[in-house]
């Protein structure tokens, strides 16, 4: 039983996690004279989680099954600059929409097949896409910035009855039906299934290479989100408008709880690596601390937590 718990709710680190959150809020609350916990403060941070928590989730839905997508970045970034150039050339608004979703979706759909059907290694596969739908994205461009968007398309940051962001709303619906997916559908069950042991559930009748497939699919799926949710709060895309996207991705996932060996973790998880690293990363900005010195900071909290992981994993071994 408890087992089957830890693999739906991810390691048993949630409780370290918001005891960390706790200590981050005190400390960064004195090195910033009380402004930390301003109201107005505690919305930005939720707004920069927002992103980073949707792409997590995606994010999560591939690490369970043992895999990992590094084409976020460039995913997000194609699919901007395609659907910032439908948008000016005065394409309908909501078919701009749709067409940032399947856009994201297709590049999922590339990625799993290459994966869970012709056996490809994920990480070389995700890192040779991310490259191709930069460079895609950079050529389509021509480098430049694309902007003249039509006005309700900002309607996604804006403040619902005055109080909620957009951004964060979107990010909460995502993730109560990502969690429903994983908690109460049969596919949800089959993905912890593939990513505990993929021959083991090979073996007990599991299509192992459609689970993959629509883990991938999924996590394109919300990259088209992200795009959106980009294109929307700047009102603009870019080549640069966003870099190394993946590594926060896995940095929340992990923080949360995610395994990445496979077969454990969960999207509350992951939302709370979101809000943990955003909060990091406003309370270093308001320090006025180096932006290099906060990439260190950045990779150290992959470090310690991966190597955390490793730690849990040899133990359950020597179990």
């Amino acid at each position: 039983m408890k087992s089957a718990l830890k693999k739906y709710l991810g390691s048993d680190n949630k409780g370290a996690l918001l005891l960390l959150m706790a200590l981050i809020c005190v400390l960064f609350t004195f090195g910033t004279q009380g402004l930390f916990l301003n109201t107005q403060n505690i919305r930005n941070i939720l707004v920069s989680a927002s992103l980073n928590g949707i792409i997590g989730i995606g994010m999560t839905f591939v690490l369970i099954t043992g895999g990992i997508d590094l084409s976020v970045t460039g995913n997000i970034i194609m699919t901007s600059l395609l659907v910032s150039k439908m948008m000016m050339s005065g394409v309908n608004w909501a078919v701009c929409l749709l067409a940032a979703l399947v856009i994201g979706a297709l590049v999922g759909i590339i990625n799993g097949y290459a994966i869970g059907k012709f056996g490809m290694v994920a990480f070389v596969v995700t890192m040779a896409m991310n490259l191709i739908t930069t460079g895609y994205g950079k050529l389509f461009s021509g480098g430049l910035t694309l902007y003249g968007f039509p006005e309700v398309h900002g309607i996604f940051c804006k403040y619902l009855l005055g109080i909620i962001p957009g951004p964060v709303i979107m990010m909460a619906v995502v993730a109560v039906i990502a969690s429903l997916i994983l908690r109460y559908t049969n596919y949800g069950r089959k993905l912890y299934a593939v990513g505990g042991n993929v021959k083991a559930a090979w073996m007990s009748g599991i299509k192992t290479s459609k689970v993959i497939i629509i883990a991938y699919i999924i996590s394109g799926f919300l990259c088209g989100l992200g795009a959106i949710l980009m294109t929307s709060k700047l009102m603009s895309a870019s080549s640069t408008m966003i870099s190394n996207t993946e590594m926060d991705a896995i940095a929340a996932a992990v923080l949360g709880g995610t395994s990445l060996s496979g077969g454990v973790g969960s999207v509350f998880g992951t939302i709370i690596g979101a809000i943990t690293i955003a909060m990091i990363t406003n309370g270093l900005n308001l320090m006025g601390v180096s932006p290099f010195a906060q990439e260190i900071c950045k990779g150290l909290i992959i470090f310690v937590v991966v190597a955390v992981d490793a730690v849990q994993k040899r133990k359950m071994q020597e179990k």
